[in-house]
């Protein structure tokens, strides 16, 4: 017959094993959520910073979908002068700033990647003052689950100005900008040699 002690061991290891199950299967759970791409808006910033500080670039550089290399710089500054009046900050939440610092070639699903950018110095002519900074568009994306959209990654791109006015999906143009970043997973790192304070035109 057995012991009411042993009886009451195996009930709490019995109990223990139902709790960490359920924990595990809480946590995986958690853990596949997608994330919502409003929660991105409001919290990127709290991201790790990929770009030290402002890369200073030129307007039609700050348009790229993708980042501007040095060499765009330094030419669209032959091309246009040397004042930049624009610049870029990227962000990336832990899971795609791990891989991006490893040199890892491969994301996992819930890597984001953020593109800010900024407008430096300029006259706004409806409140008649000058403007040192403002944030003139957020771009970004985010690796979706496998099947989101295998043919390019399964990443999901978005693009605002306002918080509450997001554009998001797949967004052809930057679907097609980032088919030139194939072999890395779509994601270009060019930043990752991008000067991280204003470059200067030669003579400058």
């Amino acid at each position: 017959m057995e012991s009411p002690k042993k009886g009451l061991r195996c009930a709490a290891i019995a109990a223990a094993i139902f709790v960490g199950i359920v924990g595990v299967c809480v946590m995986a759970n958690k853990a596949a959520a997608p994330v919502a791409i409003a929660d991105i808006a409001a919290t990127y910033t709290s991201y790790r910073k990929v770009t030290d500080s402002d890369v200073y670039v030129n307007p039609e550089l700050a348009m790229l979908c993708r980042g501007a290399s040095r060499e765009e710089v330094e030419a669209a500054k032959i091309k246009h002068g040397p004042h930049a009046h624009t610049a870029i900050l990227v962000y990336m939440n832990e899971p795609a700033a791990q891989v991006f610092s490893r040199g890892d070639k491969v994301y996992p699903a819930g890597s984001v990647i953020v593109k800010q950018k900024r407008i430096l110095g300029f006259y706004d002519y409806k409140s008649g003052k000058n403007i040192s900074r403002a944030e003139n568009g957020v771009g970004g994306m985010v690796k979706r689950a496998a099947g989101y959209d295998p043919d390019h990654g399964d990443w999901e791109y978005f693009y605002f100005e306002d918080k509450s006015k997001i554009q998001a999906g797949r967004i052809q143009s930057c679907v097609q900008c980032h088919e030139g970043a194939k072999s890395t997973d779509y994601v270009f790192g060019t930043w990752r040699t991008a000067p991280a304070t204003r470059v200067s035109a030669a003579g400058q």
